[in-house]
């Protein structure tokens, strides 16, 4: 229980699905994988409550179960991996508003809430909390246009169909594995979900699709935030036309089947990135005009975001998916080196990254720093795994110390996962201090929120101004500048804790390209 990663995890599944569902998913986190009876004995729970707590987390994949060790016997796995992107859920539905707009922002926001959903369902259930958005009296949106909404989305995998149980090799089937019917549309009864509609019932029957449910592609979702990262990136770099046409190189790989996740992308013609540029961005853009200087620039870049491999029609590109990942880690772990030591720290460990390996004398020569400090700040990066020893004799014998050599280098997978251990942790203390400052300030902010709606009634029903001043004055102004410090130290934790959650998105994406090598 002392693993930040367990912690974490426990933490994220008692927010979202409640303490019974956390105990289970933290006695599972203890030993990686548990069968049902293993579970019952060690948690004490109730063989129904297990139960209804195992059934909710597989819905929600945070549990994947099989039974290849033992056939008839079930296996518990958590799947850390797809709890941690529970925290990365608002991110996805912003990059769902932008890319297909506000009904498919609320279609994947029913998807997230139930896990997996059948399409009446999640048809209904946004055209509800679409016609409850609207002004009184208003029609009810059209079912048709919503269903269209949803099948572009299937045919852009973002939402994807789930497997049904048994249809696997196995007797259980691993958190829904996927089949060729993934994409497959289903057909959905709208006259049905209508009369719902109109009716304004609470639920919609079962329609023709009551078999087939449907799920967050989390795959495609870290696919976009990686795309976004990278442009993000561009744009730093160099300026936001670049990051135009980075952003329309990304779509073409994406319309690349099965080169989404691989470390380098297939040729890109120099016709299809201008087209796919006109497309996105328009031919009057800056970025379809001077398209040639920026491919160039692009390629010139440290980062590399695009290599040319052949002159062929044009030119002949592609994009290194593992180089420019490569390269985010690196900015990151300078960042991280800045602000634990110091700048001189992050030169230091620069020039040992670039050489390779480096002797001490050497290395103090060539950063032009004393060599006291520049002791110092290596031990203090040894110390913290930052940076490694390699010894290397020139005599076999043992007690020849004046004849051995140390070399300092940087082992970049293994400084990875040690900084991966250091955002887990980061993630907990920061959600762990922000609901201490919630319980501890629990009455005095229940007391501002009553306040807000009170003074949020009055206005909407028309009140005075000496009545919104009665209402404010029930605070006092030492009651208000508390308010104030609690919301912002609960902003600062709330962004310490999506900048730490960044960082560990860009540094697992390294090690997943790392292990397609």
């Amino acid at each position: 229980m002392f693993d930040p990663l367990t912690k974490l995890v426990g933490q994220i599944v008692y927010d979202a699905l409640g303490d019974t569902a956390a105990v289970v998913a933290r006695d599972i986190a203890n030993f990686s994988v548990k069968t049902l009876s293993q579970i019952l004995s060690s948690t004490n729970l109730s063989i129904k409550e297990v139960r209804a707590a195992l059934g909710v987390l597989i819905q929600h994949r945070m549990v994947s179960f099989n039974d290849d060790r033992k056939p008839g016997t079930a296996d518990y796995i958590l799947e850390t991996d797809n709890i941690i992107s529970y925290l990365r859920y608002p991110k996805f539905l912003y990059l769902v508003k932008a890319a297909h707009g506000d009904e498919a922002e609320l279609m994947v926001e029913e998807i997230i809430k139930s896990g997996s959903e059948t399409a009446t369902n999640i048809l209904f259930r946004t055209a509800k909390r679409l016609h409850e958005s609207q002004e009184t009296g208003s029609q009810p949106p059209s079912i048709s246009d919503l269903n269209k909404k949803l099948v572009s989305l299937v045919s852009c995998t973002l939402v994807e169909r789930c497997m049904k149980l048994g249809e696997s090799k196995t007797v259980f089937c691993p958190n829904f594995v996927k089949n060729e019917l993934i994409n497959t549309e289903v057909e959905v009864d709208m006259k049905v979900i209508s009369a719902a509609m109109v009716k304004k019932c609470e639920s919609v029957e079962p329609g023709p699709d009551k078999g087939v449910v449907w799920r967050l592609n989390l795959g495609r979702c870290d696919m976009m935030v990686r795309d976004q990262m990278i442009v993000a990136a561009a744009v730093r770099r160099l300026d936001k036309e670049a990051g135009m046409v980075v952003q329309s190189l990304l779509r073409i790989v994406e319309k690349q089947h099965g080169q989404q996740d691989a470390t380098v992308s297939t040729l890109i013609s120099h016709y299809s990135v201008s087209d796919q540029v006109a497309t996105d961005h328009g031919k009057d853009s800056l970025a379809h005009i001077y398209l040639d200087q920026y491919l160039r620039v692009l390629g010139d870049d440290r980062t590399r975001f695009v290599d040319r491999v052949g002159d062929s029609g044009g030119g002949q590109y592609h994009m290194d998916m593992k180089h420019i990942i490569t390269e985010l880690v690196e900015g990151s772990l300078d960042c991280i080196i800045l602000e634990k030591f110091s700048s001189k720290a992050v030169r230091v460990f620069r020039y040992i990254r670039e050489k390779r390996f480096v002797e001490e004398g050497q290395l103090q020569q060539v950063v032009m720093i004393p060599a006291k400090e520049t002791k110092m700040l290596t031990y203090q990066l040894l110390e913290n795994h930052f940076i490694h020893l390699q010894e290397l004799r020139k005599s076999v014998a043992a007690n020849a110390p004046s004849k051995a050599f140390y070399l300092y280098y940087v082992d970049l997978p293994q400084v990875v996962r040690s900084c991966v251990y250091i955002c887990y942790k980061a993630m907990y203390n920061s959600r762990s201090r922000a609901q201490f400052e919630a319980v501890e300030n629990a009455r005095l902010m229940d007391k501002y929120e009553r306040i807000e709606s009170i003074a949020a009634s009055l206005k909407a029903s028309g009140g005075t101004e000496e009545q919104l001043e009665e209402v404010e004055e029930m605070m006092t102004p030492p009651e208000k500048e508390a308010v104030k410090k609690i919301q912002l130290k609960l902003d600062k934790l709330n962004k310490a804790q999506s900048q730490a959650d960044e960082t560990l998105f860009v540094l697992r994406l390294y090690l997943f390209y790392l292990s397609k090598i």
